[in-house]
């Protein structure tokens, strides 16, 4: 397609596509700003974007001049575009079958995640395809030991960066000093580009790569001083310049076969020292990032090196070489282990690994058994597969993973309520064929492993007839780089996003157009119809660009209103954030911060009005909901609130707060109160059975409908699992009128409140009496051993009485069957508090905000003992 080898009348488009390429290769996977947007690596993704986008149009622009243009054919190219087409088609399905409210957010799912495969995939793949393999390994270490120095250039920009005043784009952005160490590293990365070939891309992709692990290295070691601030949950990792240790791990596993053909080719003494150099520097960031998917895949993929008979043969031949090796990267390797910095942490995250048991490896389990790692897979994974028999043929559609699984794991949450927990909004589940499968369906998934299995059979096919040869090894270790990665992608997500995702591809490109036998060139003449696709190619570039800029701004200014809002400048804030909505209306967090600003200040129509704007284009996020309807409770219109608050209920259906919101609306007008409404209702009163309030308020709903039989079965639903509350056992006595046979659970509550008077009541009550109720509560008990308010009441008798340890077994026994009652958590709370036992005390006040999260009581407690 670029014909990039050539040289002559076509020199300054191969001068820009070379520069193109060093930024793809070079400040892509390095470039980040700290204080520029929320997430400091956005600007990789846009950057990456627009330069894809810019490559493709010098292209177009050198066709139009040319008047033809070469492109790169191979065995690869149809599977990929059949599975890509698939993919379009799912989307326009979904699409169809979406009601009205959700096209919005599905056409952002495209752009954000659709993207993904259609720009930085399909990309790489076609650029990749069409740059030649030379055959020969040429030496770069002088390139290489260059961009070193380079990089430690980079540890003085604290001391010379320049810093301009003010909040704007400019200042945040500017440096003469960055400016000048990006110009030359761009200089140097199309120096290394000379020649442009397969050999000396991948010799920039070592560097830029072996930087990133040094100075992920450094921050393991604790020397970062680019970072004025810790960056989240992984401030004690080695994140690097990828903002996620995974993401640069894979990168590192993708990379490492072929690191090791050059070490292994080279004759050059110095070189052996650079490259095996460079291949400690991987493996000793892999043992600091703790990345267990990643040391996985890096073992699959040597294991794959080993079983090419080349490879092997290439092994045996450098085995003194490799030796040595291996002998330095086990010290590296295990180096963290023993340091006092990272042993803690590294020998944490292989012990943990120990939890990982046959009779564990389900979602059937205890909340005290919950591995987070292993279960937050597990349940990632059984969500796709809901998402799957859903649409079991086409699937959710391109890009609509996210919004699938947001809608898909209330179910789950539902059959596990012990993993509420474990709720997440996720753009892939950490597997690969469950992503495939639940995306595209029976035809995406089986298209993606076609198209693999196509490239696995040519591998194969290219190993038995082509001869011994630098380009034979080299080949054969990026398709050892390719399964890695996909082995990785079992347990990951880092194939959807940017960097990993584009690196990837680009290998797949290069490894299709080296081992294919029937590659041709296919050239295209200028005619009105080829001239008017370049042109539109252009206009698409030149949108992607203008996209991506808007995208940019949105992040920048909703991060400043961000930071206004930390300062308490809510004026100023409430700007930046409506301009950053305005500019992309997809920026999700930038509305929602919005909306709770107007919120605060009971400005409830413009509130709501920023929260609708948001949740038209994230319509999976079930606290934007929610909070849209607090806005529209606040202007007074209650149906759009009770609609809202149903929404929020189907996503998230352990939110305690909307269910009671939703009782008091329909309680005081029951106009609303309509099937689905009182469905959702009694859903809430079987997932918080110990919430009077839940019950009062459905009982009251079916009174003012006239449904007295039904107001009957739910007083006596919860009088029987609270037989303490007072109210309920009026309320339900009223109902039965004089002669009328009523349920035995109305004598027993007002035995066991006769009780519940008594015992408070204890102090100066003499010995017999106190015998007495103390054989009265046991009798109870036996007579109603399905009560658990006997035990609880007995209880607090002991407790009374001075009989902690006898007062502790009871309400451990009560827990022991049901960990979610309410009564019994914060009462044993309590005891250990008296006890002085805060730990203790602590875990039964957790366990009753997990039961019944905000609970004012528990809360109220929990807050007392911390701050002690």
């Amino acid at each position: 397609m670029f014909q990039l080898t050539k040289t002559a009348s076509e020199g300054f488009y191969i001068k820009i596509m070379r520069f193109l390429l060093s930024a793809c290769f070079l400040a892509v996977p390095l470039i980040f700003f700290t204080d520029l947007t929320s997430n400091p690596f956005t600007i990789q993704s846009v950057l990456l974007y627009i330069v894809l986008a810019c490559m493709y149009g010098v292209s177009a622009a050198r066709f139009l001049r040319a008047g033809h243009i070469n492109f790169t054919r191979t065995f690869f190219d149809l599977a990929f575009i059949i599975y890509i087409v698939a993919c379009l088609v799912s989307w326009l399905s979904a699409v169809s079958a979406a009601p009205q409210y959700m096209r919005q957010t599905l056409f952002y799912n495209f752009l954000d995640f659709g993207s993904l495969l259609l720009v930085i995939a399909l990309g790489a793949y076609v650029i990749s395809k069409n740059v030649v393999f030379s055959g020969v390994i040429e030496s770069k270490t002088n390139y290489i030991l260059l961009f070193i120095v380079w990089g430690g250039l980079w540890f003085l920009l604290p001391q010379l960066k320049t810093n301009f005043p003010g909040e704007s784009f400019f200042a945040k952005v500017f440096d003469w000093y960055g400016l000048l160490l990006w110009g030359v590293g761009l200089w140097l990365g199309t120096r290394v580009l000379s020649k442009l070939t397969q050999e000396n891309v991948l010799v920039l992709s070592f560097v830029a790569c072996a930087l990133a692990c040094m100075y992920g290295v450094f921050q393991g070691f604790g020397l970062d001083i680019l970072w004025p601030f810790d960056m989240n949950q992984f401030a004690s990792k080695a994140f690097s310049t990828f903002g996620n240790p995974n993401f640069l791990s894979s990168f590192v596993v993708m990379l490492l076969p072929a690191l090791l053909v050059y070490y292994l080719r080279t004759e050059s003494r110095k070189d052996i020292c650079v490259y095996g150099f460079l291949v400690l520097v991987y493996l000793f960031y892999l043992s600091f990032s703790l990345c267990r998917s990643c040391w996985i895949a890096a073992g699959a993929g040597l294991l794959m090196m080993w079983m090419f008979g080349t490879l092997r043969s290439l092994i045996w031949q450098r085995k003194a070489r490799v030796f040595w090796l291996v002998v330095l990267a086990l010290a590296v390797t295990y180096l963290p282990a023993f340091l006092q910095s990272t042993r803690a942490s590294v020998v944490h995250r292989v012990t943990e690994m120990t939890q990982v048991k046959p009779g564990n490896m389900n979602l059937q389990i205890s909340r005290d058994q919950i591995f987070t790692s292993l279960h937050q897979r597990l349940f990632m994974w059984d969500v796709s597969k809901e998402i799957f028999l859903h649409t079991p043929v086409m699937g959710a559609g391109l890009g609509n993973f996210q919004t699938a699984f947001a809608r898909t794991q209330p179910q789950t949450l539902l059959k596990h309520p012990q993993l509420r927990e474990l709720k997440t909004t996720t753009n892939s589940p950490h597997n690969e064929f469950f992503f495939q499968a639940a995306q595209g369906g029976i035809v995406g998934l089986g298209l993606f492993l076609f198209m693999f299995m196509v490239l696995f059979l040519e591998v194969r096919d290219f190993a038995a007839r082509k001869k011994e040869g630098d380009k034979k090894q080299l080949l054969q270790a990026l398709f050892c780089g390719i399964l890695a990665m996909l082995t990785d992608n079992m347990l990951n997500i880092s194939l959807h996003t940017m960097v990993p995702a584009f690196i990837f591809w680009w290998i797949v490109g290069a490894e299709v157009s080296g081992v294919g036998r029937a590659e041709t060139n296919v050239e295209v003449s200028a005619n009105p119809l080829t001239k008017t696709t370049a042109l539109a190619m252009i206009a698409l570039c030149v949108g992607i660009i203008v996209w991506q800029a808007v995208v940019l701004s949105s992040q920048f200014y909703a991060f400043r209103g961000q930071k206004f809002l930390a300062k308490k400048d809510y004026i100023q804030a409430q700007k930046d954030l409506t301009a950053s909505l305005k500019l992309y209306p997809a920026n999700t967090e930038a509305g929602f911060r919005l909306g709770n600003i107007l919120l605060s200040q009971t400005h409830y129509k413009d509130a709501l009005s920023a929260f609708e704007k948001s949740m038209s284009a994230a319509a999976y996020y079930d606290q934007v909901y929610y909070h849209a309807a607090l806005a529209a409770l606040g202007a007074k219109d209650t149906a759009k609130s009770i609609r809202y608050l149903r929404e929020t209920l189907r996503l998230d259906p352990f939110n305690l707060q909307a269910y009671e919101t939703l009782g008091q609306l329909v309680r005081a007008d029951v106009i609303y109160a309509d099937d689905d409404t009182l469905g959702i209702l009694q859903k809430g009163t079987d997932i918080f059975p110990y919430d009077t309030s839940l019950w009062h308020a459905l009982g009251d709903i079916y009174l003012k409908r006239g449904e007295k039989e039904y107001a009957k079965t739910t007083y006596k639903k919860a009088l029987t699992i609270d037989t303490l509350d007072k109210s309920l056992l009026r309320r339900l006595t009223k109902l039965y009128e004089k002669g009328e046979e009523t349920p035995e659970v109305l004598s027993q509550a007002q035995e066991l409140q006769k009780y519940y008077d008594q015992v408070n009541k204890i102090q100066g009550t003499s010995r017999s009496k106190l015998k007495e109720l103390r054989e009265d509560l046991e009798q109870y008990i036996q007579k109603y051993p399905d009560d658990a308010n006997g035990p609880i009441l007995l209880a607090r008798y002991f407790m009374l009485m001075g009989n902690d340890i006898k007062s502790k077994e009871l309400l451990e026994e009560v827990l022991a069957k049901q960990p979610d009652n309410l009564s019994a958590n914060l009462a044993l709370a309590s005891l250990l508090q008296q006890a002085e036992d805060k730990e203790a005390a602590k875990k039964y006040l957790q366990n009753a905000l997990f039961y019944y999260p905000e609970n004012s009581t528990a809360t109220r407690r929990l807050e007392r003992l911390e701050s002690k």
